[in-house]
């Protein structure tokens, strides 16, 4: 029981992670539906046959390719397949116009493999950069100084995040509620 509520916890952080971290795609392509499941958490088979699908349509180099790259290695982190999402975080590295979203990407990958410094390494690159959703940051960062033990520091970084996005409460609230369950 512990470890489902465990991974439902996990699960729901991460979904909160994507919505905020995966790279925009418009319009009704495939590249597009990879797009909109990377931002609803989703982690099946039939998403990632979806971004592949995607991926191999149209072997461009455009934005297009490398933001369908860094929503098909969110799906993996979805689907705690964190090795297959650094795989794809790997390749799109270099590409500034996905840069930050991609470094706060492979944080939550190395979160999920608990190599909680790698992921705060990353997380900091991506701040550095200039990311979009500096909460996205901030909650992530809370939660390695949770796994770490440094309460007062976990605490600090879940108010700068409640602070520049108060629907963060909702995911808050459910954590007391399981916890308390």
């Amino acid at each position: 029981m512990v470890k489902y509520i465990f991974s439902f916890i996990l699960l729901s952080i991460l979904q909160f992670t994507s919505l905020d971290a995966a790279v925009s795609i418009l319009g009704n392509t495939d590249a597009a539906t990879c797009y909109n499941h990377a931002k609803l958490g989703y982690s099946s088979r039939s998403s990632i046959n979806t971004c592949l699908k995607s991926l191999s349509e149209k072997p461009s180099t455009g934005r297009t390719h490398f933001a369908t790259r860094v929503n098909l290695g969110i799906i993996y982190n979805n689907g705690l397949k964190p090795n297959l999402a650094l795989e794809q975080f790997e390749l799109t590295i270099l590409i500034e116009s996905v840069k930050a979203e991609t470094l706060l990407n492979q944080g939550n990958s190395f979160y999920l493999l608990k190599d909680f410094n790698g992921a705060l390494k990353k997380y900091n690159d991506a701040l550095e950069l200039g990311i979009n959703d500096i909460s996205a940051v901030y909650y992530n960062k809370g939660l390695v100084f949770e796994k770490l033990g440094n309460t007062e520091e976990a605490v600090l970084f879940y108010k700068k995040a409640v602070s520049l996005n108060p629907e963060l409460m909702t995911i808050f609230n459910k954590r007391v509620e399981l916890n308390q369950g």
